[in-house]
């Protein structure tokens, strides 16, 4: 992936930050060129589902949590 693919799928993210939180909270998404093509509870399952859907590609997209729950850190 490229740095600019990746800055466009970030960017996706980020403009899609609430609806993808609405239809994804507390799962994994995998995002490849703009558009989700994994989702779920468990990453291993999520990471070999999108392994089955784009190949080896699945290395070079963004796997994100969508928590719905408040973390503070420490340091």
């Amino acid at each position: 992936m490229a740095l600019k693919d990746f800055k466009e799928d970030r960017e996706y993210l980020n403009a899609n930050h609430d609806k993808l939180m609405r239809e994804h909270k507390d799962e994994f998404i995998v995002v490849q060129n703009k558009r989700v093509v994994s989702c779920g509870k468990e990453l291993q399952e999520v990471l070999a589902e999108a392994r089955g859907r784009i190949g080896d590609a699945v290395n070079d997209s963004i796997v994100e949590y969508l928590s719905t729950r408040k973390t503070e850190m420490v340091v």
